[in-house]
């Protein structure tokens, strides 16, 4: 079971009482052991391989503890969509999960080489009585990397017919550099035109590698479409919430979302011209760059959980906006589990 250290007293000292009472997870990786063939030694040193496994009863053990105090009333919940998992496996896991916790909405891993059988998929757990929420695609599943990769590849014509037949959420995990490429402005607003019954959550804020990547994207309006949405999972730097929220009419459109177990993770992500993308962590995990960690030897002894980052970097761009009262109230509540409640 997960063991629990408020390393910095991050959560007893600042955020336990900023925190509304109510939490809506929006991006939960959950699944069963044993449903993944082995990871090969390279594939260990890549940051999406850190957890292949985590059950309901971890998630919730975890969560008392990372939130201590705090109500979980709902998750966006999918299985480990690493290329070595056994999809079908990972999507009864929720299925099964949903039949009984009717706060968990299931997204289902879709098979970008078998979309037929996605979709055949669903409506057999459909005619069990069992509805999923959303769709789950992902670049890895591809055997490529993220940079190597389009998102139609992945995300097909016809996936994206049948998701609005059903009015589906599309999780999406942005492929090359983020939203800041013009292809992929193109593509999330090609959907939210023709797939009009469609929400879409950019998961990680859209992805960037620097606040300015971010910065560019917002200027493409994208953000604004009446489908989209964001969480922001992993997004650990202020400015880029100082930038979000300083335009009120994005204030509906933010969800808090753990990433767990990924947001387990006692560090941040971490980007420069010099060393390229990495991550600075407390702990050394298996992707850890001994360079990295040796030259922030300092920095490394004030971090802490990633999503404890996540909520500090919120916290500090509201205070900075001077954002207070009753309208720190509802935008704190609006993140933490009302907007959810605009897509489901």
């Amino acid at each position: 079971m997960f063991s629990y250290l408020d390393h910095i007293n991050l959560w007893k000292d600042e955020l336990k009482e900023w925190v509304p009472s109510k939490i809506f997870d929006a991006h939960v990786h959950l699944g069963p052991p044993d449903i993944m063939k082995p990871i090969s030694k390279k594939r260990k040193k890549e940051p999406l391989t850190t957890f292949t496994e985590f059950t309901l009863e971890e998630y919730l053990e975890a969560y008392k503890k990372i939130f201590n105090g705090k109500k979980i009333i709902g998750m966006f919940a999918f299985g480990f969509p690493l290329r070595e998992v056994d999809i079908e496996s990972a999507n009864n896991y929720i299925s099964n999960l949903m039949k009984n916790n009717p706060y968990i909405y299931g997204f289902i891993i879709s098979d970008p080489f078998n979309i037929k059988k996605t979709i055949d998929y669903f409506n057999s757990m459909l005619d069990k009585g069992i509805r999923f929420y959303g769709v789950k695609p992902y670049y890895d599943l591809l055997g490529k990397s993220v940079l190597q990769t389009n998102m139609d590849e992945f995300i097909s014509f016809e996936l994206l017919e049948f998701m609005n037949r059903e009015k589906l959420i599309l999780m999406l995990h942005t492929s090359g550099m983020g939203m800041c490429e013009k292809k992929n402005q193109n593509f999330v607003r090609k959907i939210s035109e023709k797939f009009t019954e469609i929400k879409i959550i950019l998961a990680h804020m859209g992805r960037f590698l620097y606040p300015e990547q971010f910065f560019s994207f917002l200027t493409s309006g994208i953000a604004e479409l009446p489908s989209v949405y964001m969480d922001v999972s992993s997004v650990t730097i202020k400015e880029v919430y100082i930038k979000t929220l300083s335009n009120e009419k994005l204030w509906e459109k933010i969800l808090f979302a753990t990433d767990m177990p990924y947001g387990l993770i006692t560090g941040v992500e971490y980007f420069s011209e010099e060393n390229g993308f990495g991550f600075i962590t407390r702990e050394n995990y298996p992707f850890s760059d001994n360079f990295l960690q040796e030259k922030f030897a300092l920095e490394r002894k004030k971090l802490t959980y990633n999503t404890y980052h996540v909520i500090k970097s919120l916290k500090d761009a509201m205070e900075e906006l001077k954002i207070m009262g009753k309208t720190l109230t509802k935008l704190k509540e609006n993140i933490f589990f009302r907007n959810v409640y605009k897509i489901i």
